[in-house]
């Protein structure tokens, strides 16, 4: 420690000869410094001890910190930020100094008004970073932990939809016998008191795998709806013309449905064909068994295909011609190709999936008209589409930085919410947890990017553990 303690032993008081440390051996201590940083001084107070100034550049190597030793298998997200360089002889600033009450000096931050005028001075303030809202820097423990509480309160509904059998409970389960044939999935069905019913004779059945979805602002949750949709299952060859009614009944002209999956993934049966593909295919013809027992017929016809996104997006204009009415309704149909069931778009196709979004709102008739948005059972990447959509909304306008944070994280919590409300009009609505946690992901990405911030931008506003957190799958993030 003595050769060390040598180096920073002050030398006695009055003596000319022995240098600062980082000053050049034999050099004489710049005694002008001190007196342009804090001005003349009297003459019976001019004698101070020497300041010291310590570099990060003397230190031994030996003493540095070690790397924390690494994990096989894991990928740590570590902070950007780099280290300061060792700080060098710099000129004295010439603006005047500012003592605080710490004794800590620092230049006023002061600059000319006007070019090379020095005479008039002005002040300069950094604009301050906007805050990232609190829910978009959770850990992804910390979500996975929110999408357990929203299994239990679906859990919860199902178990009270169980004990309570009053139809007009709102979440009354579907009893109709007819229901297990016309449902793809066993296990999702609309809760019976928020289900599409259609308009059929009495004594005919009414029901659709289709729920409405309706979505307002987490900031006027009492007010007009921003978004309207439906929600249904892909529909089987036994639901074809109970889907062509729903459009007819349901939607105005024209009318937008968005198809997140192909008709078969795996060799499986995902959606029936319930469309033409092609211009060259004969019209489709629905309703010839007359089984809803009122003559309601039709036929569909597509008349153009387009390819957007470079194949990402297939955009059919599909033409309904219902026997009996002039009017010739039509229907844009966009399929999106590259999302896969229980999963996520990759991130090379996140610009596709955000030109999806758009395309399905600018050929619909009106904020008003409800888009169908189908899948598979019609509730995990359905649910997601959703979600993301009306929240992406959220971002864009502003509204989310406008929104107080409540101390309680859930009432803070728009992701959460949303997906609740989700869940509360439909059973299962986001319904993996990969497609919970792409949700936080997009909307910080795109938080970032309204903001002009990147990553780096924002580490000193989040906690220490969410600086150095195992990466797991995350599309945002290569390897």
């Amino acid at each position: 420690m003595d050769h060390i303690s040598s180096r920073f032993r002050r030398s006695k008081r009055g003596s000319p000869t022995t240098p600062q440390l980082g000053s050049p051996a034999g050099s004489p201590p710049d005694k002008s410094s001190s007196e342009r940083k804090l001005g003349p001084t009297p003459d019976n107070q001019r004698e101070q001890p020497p300041s010291l100034t310590i570099s990060t550049a003397e230190i031994p190597r030996e003493s540095m910190p070690l790397k924390s030793p690494f994990r096989r298998g894991f990928h740590f997200r570590t902070s950007n930020k780099r280290a300061r360089s060792p700080a060098s002889a710099l000129p004295a600033p010439t603006s005047p100094a500012i003592v605080s009450q710490d004794g800590i000096v620092e230049p006023d931050k002061l600059t000319p008004a006007n070019g090379d005028d020095k005479d008039g001075m002005e002040a300069v303030t950094e604009t301050p970073k906007p805050k990232i809202p609190a829910f978009l820097t959770l850990s992804d423990q910390e979500i996975d932990a929110k999408f357990v509480d929203l299994n239990w309160a679906e859990r919860l509904r199902l178990r009270e939809s169980q004990d309570n059998p009053s139809p007009n409970f709102q979440f009354a389960r579907v009893t109709a016998p007819e229901a297990k044939v016309l449902d793809r999935y066993a296990n999702i069905q609309p809760w019976a008191n928020n289900r599409i019913k259609l308009q059929v004779p009495e004594g005919q059945t009414d029901y659709i795998n289709a729920s409405p979805i309706v979505l307002c602002s987490p900031l006027d949750p009492e007010g007009k709806p921003a978004h309207r949709y439906i929600a249904m299952q892909g529909p089987k060859s036994a639901t074809m013309a109970h889907t062509w009614r729903m459009v007819v009944e349901q939607l105005e002209n024209p009318a937008v449905i968005v198809m997140l999956t192909e008709t078969h993934e795996s060799g499986i049966e995902k959606c029936y064909q319930y469309f033409p593909r092609d211009v060259n295919e004969a019209p489709m013809v629905i309703g010839e068994a007359d089984e809803f027992g009122d003559g309601f017929q039709a036929q569909i016809q597509c008349v153009k295909v387009e390819e957007h996104a470079e194949g990402a997006i297939e955009v059919r204009q599909l033409e309904i011609r219902v026997e009996g009415r002039e009017e010739v309704m039509t229907v844009w149909h966009l399929l999106y190709c590259r999302w896969p069931d229980f999963g996520v778009p990759a991130l090379e196709d996140i610009d596709s999936f955000f030109e999806l979004m758009r395309l399905s709102r600018e050929k619909n008739a009106c904020e008003d008209n409800p888009r169908i948005i189908h899948c598979s059972a019609g509730v995990g990447r359905s649910g997601t589409f959703i979600a993301l959509e009306h929240l992406m909304r959220e971002i864009e306008s502003g509204d989310v930085d406008r929104r107080k944070e409540s101390e309680d994280k859930d009432d803070g919590d728009i992701v959460y919410e949303t997906v609740d409300a989700l869940r509360i009009q439909r059973k299962q609505m986001v319904q993996a947890e990969s497609q919970y946690i792409f949700i936080y992901r997009v909307l910080r990405k795109l938080w970032l990017e309204k903001h002009g911030l990147a990553e780096q931008d924002i580490e000193d506003q989040e906690p220490a553990a969410k600086r150095l957190e195992v990466d797991c799958d995350d599309p945002f993030l290569d390897d």
